[in-house]
């Protein structure tokens, strides 16, 4: 959560203070493509990078004098992985969110700033960033509303299923679907799934709470 709005945020501004604007254009689409990307393709990729056998990331570390790596054997990378691909995926998306946003805000701020002599950095520090503090905060509430529900696509699909990754990738979406496809519990699966949403329904209220204490304006709610 932290990771992913702080880097679509910082993509957002430095797309926003782009002096040429058609690059701007041109970067904000090539950095939002893979967010239309199927999960399946992105599966397809990474196991191109990290195949056993002849994967892209064996190679190097063959071509170096080391010894391949079965990847999808090695619990230990994955979560970093899951973060890097789920930050490659989404980040362009909600730069677009943070820079709709941006675009808002009127030029006076920025022109009685350059009259004071801020420079750009203050300029972002004291008008951009606080200005971004409701949509900010929205995005927060409901991503911390979302914490119990996994990406099923990347959890699933990306480590091919792979039981030796359970350990560290196995949430409650991909549980709920083994256990509707494979095993006899559906009423386990059922009761997982509301429990999902009661405690996804618990976050998001206490979550806005806390954001009324700290203040009322930038509230979902």
């Amino acid at each position: 959560i932290v990771l992913g709005n702080v880097c679509a945020m910082g993509l957002a501004i430095i797309l926003s203070e782009m002096y040429f604007h058609k690059t701007a254009k041109v970067l904000q689409t090539i950095f939002i493509l893979p967010n239309f990307l199927s999960i399946t393709v992105i599966a397809l990729i990474v196991y191109a990078f990290l195949a056993p056998t002849n994967g892209f990331v064996n190679a190097i570390i063959q071509n170096l004098g080391g010894t391949k790596v079965n990847w999808y054997v090695t619990p230990s990378i994955w979560p970093f992985l899951l973060v890097f691909i789920n930050l490659w995926k989404g980040t362009g998306y909600s730069a677009v969110v943070y820079l709709a946003s941006i675009s808002g805000i009127s030029n006076e701020y920025y022109e009685a700033a350059m009259l004071d002599g801020a420079t750009k950095l203050q300029q972002i520090r004291y008008i951009t960033i606080p200005n971004l503090r409701f949509i900010l905060s929205i995005q927060l509430i409901m991503a911390v509303g979302g914490m119990f529900r996994g990406d099923i696509g990347l959890f699933y699909t990306v480590t091919m299923n792979t039981g030796a990754l359970y350990p560290v990738t196995d949430v409650i979406d991909t549980y709920v679907y083994r256990s509707l496809t494979t095993s006899q519990s559906p009423g386990m699966s059922v009761a997982a799934g509301f429990y999902q949403s009661v405690v996804g329904l618990i976050l998001i209220l206490l979550s806005n709470w806390v954001v009324t204490k700290i203040d009322a304006d930038s509230a979902l709610f």
